[in-house]
């Protein structure tokens, strides 16, 4: 990254953060959540630096990006709330699941999905995740949690949907 790059990068941050964590935080009412998707859409402004020096409204490129942000959070942990519920699984809090996803449950053949997820993963696995996709904390809140990174948090997460997508290959994203 050049120079002028890095400087406009760190100009971009100052005047728009605090916008953007705003408007984050909004939709996930999580600020800790909401740091870490503003970090990530920076992270892509850098990625895509070239991009972002060109654009006429730089300030409006980083909403779309954390727009896009949250909806992929979004996506990601609605797939992974269907790993781990099971309609004959006690829920944690039924009135704050979404309806849809508790409705959208397969019909299980013989052992129910949550006994096959606790048979995989490890108890650490388990608690990672649960605590992930329940407990909507943010791979900082986890890392400080685990004594480990956020790099370790995100990667032991792959890990573990990897691990998913064996049991159940009928979950894994299609390529497009």
């Amino acid at each position: 990254m050049m120079p002028d790059e890095k400087e406009l990068v760190e100009r971009l941050y100052r005047l728009h953060f605090k916008k953007l964590f705003i408007y984050a935080n909004a939709a996930l009412r999580n600020p800790e959540l909401a740091k870490d998707v503003v970090q990530d859409t920076f992270h892509e402004a850098m990625r895509r630096i070239d991009v972002v020096a060109k654009h006429e409204n730089p300030g409006g490129w980083l909403m779309n990006v954390v727009k896009n942000k949250l909806k992929e959070y979004e996506r990601n942990r609605r797939r992974d709330l269907r790993y781990l519920l099971s309609l004959d699984a006690d829920f944690p809090d039924e009135s704050n699941l979404p309806e849809e996803l508790v409705l959208a449950q397969p019909e299980t053949q013989g052992e129910p999905v949550l006994e096959i997820i606790e048979r995989l993963l490890t108890p650490e696995e388990l608690r990672l995740l649960k605590r992930l996709v329940f407990g909507r904390a943010s791979h900082q809140q986890v890392a400080q949690e685990f004594g480990i990174s956020v790099y370790a948090s995100q990667k032991r997460l792959e890990r573990i949907r990897d691990k998913l997508y064996t049991a159940f290959p009928e979950r894994k994203r299609q390529k497009k």
